[in-house]
């Protein structure tokens, strides 16, 4: 879902209604939420977002798998997408890049409630016995 208009009050609402938040965020939008741990491998020695920025600047951002964010005491935390957000940004400033066609559009972000122990229990796999 797009929105439009405040952020993380619809973020919020929708938290409140489904239990998790699925929102196609503008690059602005996911600035306004302030992100906790949001910037990752724009060193130049990190072989991983700069293979990312290549793709990005190739083929446009897709968004088929989300960035998944917490929402924990009143903060956004980003859990998963870190090198993928910082690979768009980067191609976003591009003039360069974004004169014929815009790289990034939305992103895909799954928000849900923290804390962060039941995100980190829910993805761990148990052993086939």
């Amino acid at each position: 879902m797009v929105i439009k208009g405040k952020v993380k009050k619809s973020i919020k609402k929708q938290l409140r209604e489904q239990g998790f938040a699925e929102v196609d965020l503008t690059l602005d939008q996911i600035q306004k939420l302030h992100l906790i741990n949001d910037d990752r491998g724009t060193d130049r020695q990190n072989d991983r977002f700069w293979r990312l920025v290549r793709a990005i600047r190739d083929h446009g951002y897709a968004s088929s798998d989300p960035l998944h964010i917490f929402y924990l005491d009143d903060s956004f935390v980003l859990v998963d997408g870190g090198h993928r957000l910082s690979a768009a940004r980067k191609v976003a400033e591009e003039w360069l890049s974004n004169l014929f066609r815009e790289k990034v559009h939305y992103i895909s972000c799954l928000v849900t409630p923290g804390p962060l122990e039941n995100m980190i229990d829910s993805n761990r796999r148990v052993p086939a016995e």
